[in-house]
């Protein structure tokens, strides 16, 4: 690792939040979900239906001890909404022309934003950038995608808000990303880990040393894993400080490492439990759940007890950093058929949206691999070259469905075309082949 130019290992963004005690936590947990619950009641026509479904009222909700009371939510739930009722489903709680920005999560998903609520957004990521290295005065290249996703613009405010230098190179054109990275002497990374490598690997390509003809520092990753193989990649090619954070496009941020490197802090704004996917029921503390999130201060689209569909376990060990928030050990994978691949979340029903376009297709099956450094997705179909939606030639045929994918699902997929009749009917739809340690 190369010699640091300041201290990243150290200090507190914002110590009284990052060191509280579970009492406050609770007492602040307690005021927050009640105000949240009860702006969603009164003024989100998906939420009042649910509720009332439910039998509940807004006096029924008093402090987390309620939470179990309240219905979960799921990604296809809200997607379903929005498809019956479009464009928001009923989940936006403020009036339209108080929205600050309207961003479409993979899904796809619509959401408002408002001034209010990006403060608080804005100040949990410079405390998780904070958290994994980040300070003020870097030369940031942020990699995230600036278009209709949250992600781009989201941390790019909020390495403002900590004092860094923005590139906003966003995602594409490897090449020139080690060239800019440079030319202006960055000195942090933000994206994904394969991303990076990537660049690294195009780098050295193009005559460029990582760890000698850069400047970089610390990368600061999120929307996909960072096993240990690739971390150790990465901080051997650049000679970076390797961090990462998850989250999801819905919700943002969840959690971050620290220095300690033992797990991910969870976000101290938000209200988190881990959910039994099959019971339900919120599980204790080192057991295996499905993430499941309250965001306190999102009032334009709420999201109360949203199950992200990841699966985790929680620790309350006390961290040797100073940060008293629990830690969620690591990412376990999918609690359901949701899929994340290449930091968009994929699911059965987005493949098969396009493969119902062309009757002179059949059954499928996609896996999911990491034969080296990135994910890959492959999709299996069978095929008959009718001519009727799709050209007779399979090579043809395969050009048109790739596209049509990366234009559905957001993800570039590798194709194949197979006889009708070779692929049997499965239940399991998106296959895991990727080796997550």
């Amino acid at each position: 690792m190369r010699h640091m130019s300041v201290d990243r290992n150290s200090g507190f963004w914002n110590e009284p939040e990052e060191t509280m005690s579970k009492e406050h936590k609770k007492r602040l947990d307690n005021k927050n979900l009640v105000a949240i619950f009860k702006h969603a009641y009164n003024n989100s026509p998906f939420y009042k239906k649910l509720y009332k479904n439910a039998g509940l009222t807004t006096a029924d909700i008093k402090s987390v001890d309620d939470l179990p009371k309240i219905p979960l939510i799921t990604k296809p739930e809200l997607q379903e909404a929005q498809k019956k009722d479009p464009p928001f489903g009923g989940l936006l709680a403020t009036p339209l022309n108080k929205l600050s920005e309207i961003f479409i999560s993979p899904g796809p998903i619509y959401e408002g934003g408002m001034p209010e609520e990006d403060e608080k957004l804005l100040d949990a990521g410079a405390k998780a950038a904070y958290s994994c290295g980040i300070r003020p005065g870097d030369i940031v290249q942020n990699t995230f995608l600036y278009h209709l996703v949250p992600a781009g613009l989201g941390m790019h405010l909020a390495l403002r808000r900590l004092g860094c230098a923005v590139v906003p190179v966003g995602i594409g054109q490897t090449v020139y990303q080690a060239i800019i990275m440079k030319d202006l002497g960055c000195t942090a990374y933000t994206g994904t880990p394969s991303f990076l490598a990537m660049i690294g690997e195009e780098a050295k390509k193009g005559g460029i040393d990582p760890l000698k003809d850069l400047k970089l520092e610390v990368g600061f990753f999120t929307a996909e894993p960072l096993p240990d193989i690739l971390r150790k990649h990465l901080e051997n090619t650049f000679g970076i400080m390797a961090r990462q954070m998850y989250g999801t496009a819905d919700v943002g941020g969840i959690s971050r490492e620290c220095p300690e490197v033992s797990g991910m802090h969870l976000e101290e704004t938000l209200i988190v439990e881990l959910i039994d996917p099959k019971t339900l029921e919120p599980v204790a503390p080192g057991e295996e759940g499905d993430v499941t999130v309250t965001l306190p201060h999102k009032y334009a689209s709420p999201f109360i007890r949203f199950r992200t569909g990841d699966g985790s376990v929680l620790s309350e060990e006390k961290c040797g950093c100073g940060r008293t928030s629990p830690k969620l050990m690591r990412i376990l994978g999918r609690v359901d058929q949701l899929v994340k691949v290449k930091g968009m979340f994929v699911h059965p029903i987005n493949i098969k949206t396009t493969i119902q376009k062309h009757p002179e297709l059949g059954n499928y099956e996609a896996t999911v691999d990491r034969p080296e450094l990135s994910d890959v997705l492959t999709i299996k179909i069978e095929f008959e070259g009718t001519g009727k939606t799709l050209p007779k030639n399979i090579n043809e045929a395969k050009k048109v469905l790739v596209d049509e994918f990366k234009e559905n699902i957001r993800v570039k997929a590798e194709v194949e075309l197979v006889p009708k009749g070779s692929i049997k009917e499965t239940k399991e739809k998106i296959i895991d082949l990727r080796k997550l340690d």
